[in-house]
């Protein structure tokens, strides 16, 4: 197996691991997450007292996946059903919304610096993925390669399930930004799907295509006596036929989701923000109701809030403040949104989080 090697190229520190079945388990993470505030349906105080009861509740967490990532451990090894992840793409830039700064993505111009942030990201990921869940990761063509082979090698070497690894590199097409004189135009993103093994939630006949009346590859097409269209096509000397209202699989080209305009209804004012028609796409196929949903780079909120729509549980992370209070806030707006705790990493200078 193929291996990418940088300067500095170590795994995460894992004096806290131990191996259970197989698995990974971090233990005696040294990091505490602190509840902050409660938002009940009814939105009545801002912030009142919260305690864990026996019954789940959504998480929003400020702070950085580095601290995250080992305190959500403990509760969540080996537990969460689908994680999406929209990290940085080392792009050089620092992104702004309105005056406020989103994130920076410069990274000192330190591309070894990068390559093992995101490495150790993924190892993290990993062990917080069950045994039948999928990773979902959007990049473009800055890291899009370097994360294949990082997650060849983590799927391929620490879990020797059958089925596991690369399932798809899904692309997302769209029309904006401007045109190069120099190279073809990037319209473009990368979506890696991996799995921890071959046993894993796929319905794609949830988000697949109306067949339709127009023509479809070589098809024959054939009207019946009530007016309606099928087609069918020989294969290995049998004949099948479909309906004009079949559903057809969606492919790994995804053109029929549009970036979001400057005056879409949905736009936050985030920088970076996706469309809310992605997410519902990743999160039908890859996850029943009430599985658990993890993005640790929530950004603008559209994971939580497509989650929270369509009945999954769960957990959103950041270590931006703005992205924190603009999901929040978005939340808050939804309709019919579930009791979700507000949380940070507990800090040994006792620096309270700016929420």
């Amino acid at each position: 197996m193929a291996e990418l090697v940088w300067k500095g190229k170590h795994q995460p520190h894992n004096e806290n691991v131990f191996t259970f079945q197989g698995q990974s388990i971090l233990q005696n993470s040294p990091q505490q997450l602190m509840t902050r505030a409660y938002y009940p349906e009814q939105q009545g105080e801002p912030e009142v007292p919260f305690s864990f009861s026996h019954e789940w509740q959504n998480r929003l967490i400020q702070g950085d996946k580095r601290e995250v990532l080992p305190a959500l451990q403990r509760e969540f090894s080996g537990a969460i059903d689908l994680i999406y992840i929209d990290p940085p793409f080392m792009t050089g830039r620092t992104f702004n919304s309105g005056t406020q700064v989103a994130y920076s993505d410069t990274w000192n111009n330190d591309q070894d610096s990068y390559l093992q942030w995101l490495y150790e990201t993924l190892h993290l990921l990993y062990t917080l993925l069950t045994v039948d869940g999928s990773l979902y990761i959007h990049l473009d063509w800055r890291a899009t390669h370097h994360a294949r082979l990082m997650l060849d090698e983590i799927f391929g070497s620490q879990l020797q399930l059958e089925g596991a690894g690369f399932k798809n590199e899904i692309i997302w097409y769209y029309q904006s930004g401007g045109r190069s004189k120099k190279y073809f135009a990037r319209k473009h993103d990368s979506i890696l799907l991996y799995t921890k093994s071959g046993h894993y939630c796929f319905q794609s006949e949830r988000v697949g295509m109306r067949r339709g009346t127009q023509k479809r590859n070589h098809m024959r097409k054939e009207v019946g006596v009530d007016g309606r269209i099928s087609w069918s096509i020989r294969s290995a000397g049998r004949i099948y036929t479909y309906s004009e209202d079949s559903t057809m699989s969606v492919e790994d080209v995804w053109s029929d989701i549009s970036h979001l305009h400057q005056r879409d209804p949905e736009r936050t004012g985030y920088a970076t923000q996706k469309p809310e028609a992605l997410l519902e796409r990743i999160i039908q196929v890859s996850s029943e109701e009430h599985d658990l949903v993890l993005d640790c780079f929530c950004g603008s909120g559209v994971t939580p809030v497509v989650a929270e729509k369509l009945g999954r549980r769960w957990i959103a992370c950041d270590q931006s403040p703005l992205a924190i209070t603009t999901t929040r806030d978005r939340l808050l707006i939804a309709q019919s949104v579930q009791p979700f705790a507000l949380q940070y990493v507990e800090k040994t200078d006792d620096t309270p989080p700016i929420l």
